[in-house]
């Protein structure tokens, strides 16, 4: 597969990169954070990881801004964001031996608030990367590209926990080895080149009324989709148990369901990339993805069979895959200035964490005992709203 970007095996250098941001913290937040909780605080486990996840979204919105203005810093003096990317990678190694080593609720709070800032020290310098260094005509591929991440970051989760790393600081170790190897590559070999686009490291380009209005599109959209995204992650597993028939748990065929759809997700999301770039547009695929998420969606509402369910899931999944990663592509092709474009994509990065509260405020307005079916209809009126305003920006294709 060729791609037309910088330098050659930097797509490949980059993309393992990215990956590893995904080891970094995939692993921690689906299991080891909730194992580390429940040995601070057995019987308040629950109260105390919700004030881990709480404080952990609010220091991750800040510190991505913070951290791609750090990044843009450097950027405009040296043309690379690799010293932060580099910085974070130290201190995200640090607040992994923190966390392992915090035995109060205070300190588990203070280390990993301390992890976010370091995660969040990669991720957002990260992120620019792509826009600083890979040209419009090839972001949507490499952006479909970079939906391998996902499922190497839950392979990664099995990993860590493999009998053979049978407690937490086997675990950890783990954990940090495995991300180390991927996104020290990228910073020892990969070199930026600034082929993102014409314009370079300090130059400002004056954004016309439609492009501000076209970015507040564009952010809206996204946060849309995260949210009906959020609330697919929150409840589809229940969903698939009530329609579960066969006998005993119905957590391995819901696993194995869902395995299947995200590998169909990211070949899908792969292929729509590359079209995109080929084809030059980026609406018409929002548009059929946001098509298939919200169709996905009230298909959920409506399926009475565990089969039904699983195939809406997969038509949603996909759909929400292709969307995302399409709509990265053309909010990159929308930043004003290439100065700013770490602070620009941290503010984009709030309709990531923001979305946190959707499970909570689905679960206050849908009436009792009514099921999830109305939930999955409210979410694909989400998704349709944010569709609807990825197809209504009109300074790019």
């Amino acid at each position: 597969m060729s791609f037309a970007a910088p330098g050659r095996g930097f797509v490949a250098l980059y993309t393992l990169a990215y990956c590893g941001l995904f080891v970094a913290f995939m692993p921690f937040v689906t299991i080891l954070l909730q194992v580390k909780v429940a040995a601070i605080d057995p019987a308040g486990r629950v109260a105390l990881l919700g004030w881990v996840v709480l404080g952990g979204a609010v220091v991750a919105s800040i510190a991505n801004i913070a951290a791609g203005w750090i990044s843009d810093i450097g950027w405009r003096r040296s043309g690379t964001r690799r010293p932060t990317i580099a910085v974070g990678l130290v201190a995200i190694v640090i607040a992994f031996a923190a966390i392992h080593g915090a035995t109060t609720a205070v300190t588990l709070l203070a280390a990993v608030a301390f992890w976010q800032v370091a995660l969040n020290l990669m991720f957002a310098p990260m992120v620019a990367v792509l826009a600083d260094e890979v040209p419009n005509r090839a972001k949507g591929q490499v952006s479909g590209l970079l939906g391998i991440s996902h499922p190497v970051g839950v392979l990664t989760a099995s990993v860590v926990t493999l009998p053979l790393f049978a407690d937490a600081a086997a675990r950890y170790t783990a954990n940090v080895v495995l991300m180390v190897a991927m996104i020290v590559p990228f910073l020892w070999a990969a070199r930026e080149r600034g082929m993102g686009s014409d314009a370079g490291p300090d130059t400002v380009i004056a954004t016309p009324p439609v492009g501000r209005a076209d970015l507040i599109r564009a952010w809206v959209a996204r946060l849309a989709m995260q949210a009906a995204g959020n609330g697919l992650t929150a409840y589809a597993f229940f969903h698939f148990a009530d329609r579960w028939q066969g006998g005993g748990d119905a957590a391995g065929p819901v696993a194995r369901a869902m395995a299947v759809v995200t590998g169909v997700a990211v070949v899908a999301t792969i292929l729509a990339g590359r079209w995109s770039d080929r084809m030059g547009l980026r609406r018409p695929f929002l548009g059929l993805a946001t098509l298939l998420v919200a169709g996905g969606l009230i298909g959920m509402a409506l399926s009475q069979g565990f089969v039904g369910v699983s195939v809406a899931y997969g038509v949603c999944t996909i759909g929400l895959s292709v969307f995302l990663a399409l709509h990265s592509a053309l909010a990159m092709q929308l930043l004003p200035s290439p100065a700013t474009r770490g602070r620009d994509l941290g503010v984009l990065n709030l309709t990531n964490t923001l979305p946190a509260c959707v499970p909570p405020l689905l679960t206050a307005i849908v009436p009792p005992g009514s099921g999830l079916g109305p939930v999955f209809v409210a979410l694909a009126g989400v998704a349709a709203v944010g569709g609807v305003l990825a197809l209504s920006i009109r300074s790019r294709n």
